[in-house]
């Protein structure tokens, strides 16, 4: 289990990456113009804080595990993504924005089970 718990980790950790980089560096992508417009002024702003809790969350499941300092930071790291990943999907579905739905999804429910896992099943 905790080999599983790792590879999720891992694979949570690049894909957060990911989110960090497209939300902060490329906001000019297509996709993104519609939100943006809609949003207005506060777009830049909660683009890029997004992409700070994203990248520091991905690093804070990561990190502590693999130094074996502050090591209760990756369950709560897990947990505060799932959060934002909540949030995530209400906002696509506010936006009737259906393809960023499934993705969100399943992420959502990986980062609740790696939060899970982290505090209950096997701990560090």
């Amino acid at each position: 289990m905790n080999t599983l718990l790792w590879a999720l980790q891992v694979i949570l950790a690049v894909k957060f990456g990911s989110v960090a980089y497209s939300h902060g560096l490329r906001t000019d992508q297509a996709k993104m113009q519609q939100g943006i417009q809609r949003l207005g002024a506060v777009a830049r702003p909660l683009l890029t804080l997004i992409a700070l809790c994203t990248f520091l969350g991905g690093v804070g499941l990561i990190l502590p595990g693999a130094t074996g300092i502050l090591t209760w930071l990756t369950p709560l790291s897990a947990a505060i993504l799932a959060l934002m990943m909540l949030l995530s999907v209400g906002f696509h579905l506010r936006c009737r924005e259906s393809p960023n739905l499934v993705p969100g999804f399943v992420i959502l429910a990986l980062a609740t089970f790696l939060a899970y896992g982290r505090w209950v099943i096997v701990p560090f």
